[in-house]
Parts: C-alpha cells; structure tokens; sequence
C-alpha cells in the first residue's frame, strides 16, 4: 500500500470505522497499530511531529580545538570549513 499523508490515513480509518469496520481490522487493512487507531478515531488531526534536537558528532570535540584556534604567527584566527582547504592552496 502507497503511504498516504496522515491526514488522509486519519480519515480513511473514521470512514471505515463508521461503516462498521472493528479496530482490529482497520489495523490490518491500513497497516497501523492499535495506538494510531485510536488517536484517529479521538481526533482529526494528527498531532505534530517532535522537533528534534541536533545530534552531536564525533568532531565536535576536536572543532573547539581546531577551529578559531590561532594560527602560529598570524594575527588572525584559523578559519574552519571549506576556508581552511582553500587557504592552504
């Protein structure tokens, strides 16, 4: 089955329910589970997903070190990204 916006899938699970389809059988025939079942049947509108925070990566520890660290000899700070390859070319 082609994934469908939420939306959609909300209504289409009230439609069918109302037409006498059990829960268990809209589970199977969407292809959800029995939570979002009953969140579409309480509500119209889906809730909004969770803003995530940004994930940390390996190098940042090393990015306090290297980036804006000085330059031996210079008055200005390292610069970081792509700056620092196109300085050294």
């Amino acid at each position: 089955m082609p994934q469908m916006p939420k939306v959609e899938l909300y209504a289409a699970i009230r439609r069918d329910h109302r037409g006498g389809m059990s829960t268990r059988g809209l589970e199977r025939k969407h292809g959800v589970t029995w939570r979002t079942v009953g969140k579409a049947l309480e509500s119209s509108w889906p809730e909004p997903r969770k803003k995530l925070p940004p994930r940390a990566t390996t190098l940042d520890p090393y990015k306090k070190e290297r980036c804006g660290s000085p330059v031996p000899g210079a008055p200005w700070p390292r610069p970081c990204g792509w700056a620092a390859h196109a300085e050294r070319r």
